[in-house]
């Protein structure tokens, strides 16, 4: 048996690193697909959350897979520690997706997104003075910054959610063999 620490830490990286290729392909794959116009809203939304928790899924293969490792063994601690890494590498990729999507790809979301949420048509005085508006008052979650943190934390979260509930479903102290 390698480890706990050694396999913890490989767990996390292979099951991060495919999150966040899921995380961040499948949006992408969407747009190829779907477009950026308005009424992709609705389609990139279902997309990008079922994706997310497909994604954080992989935290209870993870789970299983070191309990595999270790015996048929696993701690809650070491459940939810594993969970808490593969949320995380899967928050900052998405974090960070959403940072080069609004700077890059299309730097006309903000206020494509908030016509779409609002029902209202970009260009109209309605639109300019409730855009104008939402930005004072919330410019923190306008900024560039606080997009990041929230697509980070929508991750985080479902991924949290779902280490709790992995590691108390999984978790086995000891393995008592009968003869």
């Amino acid at each position: 048996m390698r480890t706990k620490k050694h396999l913890m830490k490989k767990l996390i990286i292979k099951f991060g690193l495919i999150g966040a290729s899921l995380i961040v392909g499948v949006p992408l794959l969407s747009i190829a697909i779907v477009g950026l116009g308005p009424d992709s809203f609705a389609v990139g939304e279902l997309i990008g959350y079922s994706t997310i928790v497909i994604a954080m899924l992989l935290i209870i293969v993870a789970q299983l897979n070191y309990r595999k490792e270790q015996g048929g063994q696993l701690s809650f601690g070491d459940a939810f520690k594993i969970g808490l890494g593969i949320s995380t590498i899967g928050g900052l990729a998405f974090g960070l997706y959403n940072t080069v999507y609004v700077l890059f790809i299309d730097p006309e979301f903000n206020e494509k997104y908030f016509a779409y949420s609002m029902g209202l048509e970009r260009g109209t005085p309605a639109f300019q003075q409730q855009y104008a508006e939402a930005l004072s008052g919330n410019n923190f979650m306008f900024s560039i910054e606080g997009q990041a943190l929230l697509m980070f934390l929508t991750v985080f979260l479902i991924g949290f959610v779902i280490s709790i509930i992995g590691g108390l479903i999984l978790q086995r102290k000891g393995v008592v063999k009968t003869v």
